[in-house]
């Protein structure tokens, strides 16, 4: 039974070769913009999550503004200042914070021989290290000994570091930030980051104890500070926590929304997120309409298949033979021929990303692959098109009355 099926498959599709050809390059074409269009912006999308990410994951980044409405007494327009002691005692005063960290950030003189580079140069504490993914290649990050000692060790980002040694090894070796020496304790991992809420990016930057920064620079108040919570669907409510306990610490309403500007990253993921996954629905639909033609064109071949076997099922259907045996019969020749061209089009689709040069363009597109949830969109979006595709000639197939089709 399945031999003469596929025999009369296979007679079906030579009898037109050019229309056979022509029939399975649209199937073949579209499948292949498929597969390439979801690699690349599954690519794409992981890329961007790397990057993101790159800055930190989860956190909460708050800048100390001005106020805009009277509150207990203080009048609007005040500057609102914050120690580096009350963020260092914000997860003790505010539940649901993992780690906090305040930050001092100035761009400053860094030499080393005849090196010299005006970086930014950031006072941070130990958590710093987890939230921001400042992890060290080389050496250590900052420690709690460097905090409480105000010591003059400095952290370097991985590009700023090559630009000062060069081929010398890094850590272990002084280095003046404003003509003060400090020893470098480590080097920071390279890793893809394509901006910062404040200086440079953290390859470029130097990082050491918030307590040595303040001592050195006489830094009373933060620029900015940075929480963690546990739990970075509960940002919203801990942010309003931070607010609370703040206003009434420096006195303003918790209202007051330009008395602390806060940048919630978990709410920035969140949107790109969606936003990735709206591209990647585009980019899919771009395909389906590419396959949808190599689908119409195996439904018009069906069509003129059943036109060709008319005498054929009028005998089948004279001698016993069930409609629903047709019916599935031409339904099923459709559908391999979808699925045919649809390997087809994978295998080149994986040979194609197989030979791209990833180095060169991950960078900037990530790097694409097929990987199993591009396989399953693909043949999910096959069997819609070739079930399509496969269901009219199989109806007209099926709904053929034999006397006619005797007379045919």
């Amino acid at each position: 039974m399945i031999s003469i099926f596929f025999k009369n498959l296979f007679q079906d599709l030579m009898r037109q070769p050019m229309r056979t050809i022509l029939t399975l390059t649209g199937v073949i074409w579209g499948t292949f913009a498929v597969v390439l269009l979801l690699a690349f912006g599954d690519g794409v999308q992981r890329n961007q999550k790397k990057i993101i990410h790159g800055m930190g994951e989860g956190i909460v980044i708050a800048w100390p503004g001005q106020t805009t409405m009277s509150y207990k007494g203080f009048t609007k327009g005040r500057a609102i200042r914050i120690r580096p002691e009350e963020v260092e005692l914000l997860k003790s005063r505010v539940p649901g914070i993992r780690r906090a960290s305040p930050e001092f950030i100035r761009g400053r003189n860094i030499r080393y021989k005849k090196e010299a580079f005006n970086n930014s140069v950031r006072g941070v504490n130990v958590e710093y290290e987890k939230m921001r993914n400042t992890i060290p290649q080389k050496g250590r990050f900052i420690n709690g000994d460097d905090i409480e000692k105000k010591r003059r060790v400095c952290f370097l980002g991985e590009t700023l570091a090559n630009d000062l040694y060069h081929e010398e090894e890094a850590v272990g070796k002084q280095v003046f930030i404003e003509g003060v020496p400090f020893v470098v304790i480590g080097v920071m991992i390279q890793k893809e980051q394509d901006s910062n809420y404040s200086g440079m990016q953290d390859r470029y930057c130097a990082f050491i104890p918030w307590t040595t920064y303040a001592a050195l620079y006489d830094a009373k108040y933060v620029g900015n500070f940075i929480f963690q919570p546990f739990e970075p669907a509960n940002s919203p409510r801990i942010i309003q926590r931070v607010r609370e306990y703040l206003g009434e610490k420096t006195g303003f309403s918790p209202t007051d929304e330009d008395a602390l500007f806060i940048w919630d990253y978990t709410e920035f993921e969140q949107n790109m997120a969606v936003f990735f996954l709206s591209f990647n629905i585009f980019l899919g639909i771009i395909g389906c309409f590419t396959l949808l033609v190599g689908g119409v064109g195996v439904a018009s071949i069906m069509l003129v298949v059943v036109e060709e076997r008319t005498r054929e099922i009028g005998i089948k259907l004279a001698v016993g033979a069930k409609r629903r045996w047709i019916l599935r019969q031409f339904f099923a020749e459709s559908l391999i021929i979808i699925l045919l061209g649809g390997v087809i089009g994978f295998f080149l689709a994986a040979l194609l990303l197989a030979a791209i040069p990833v180095e060169k363009i991950e960078e900037y597109v990530g790097r694409p692959e097929i990987n199993p949830l591009v396989g399953i969109v693909t043949v999910f979006i096959l069997l819609v098109i070739g079930s399509i595709s496969g269901l009219m000639p199989a109806r007209k197939a099926a709904s053929t009355d034999p006397i006619k089709a005797l007379r045919h």
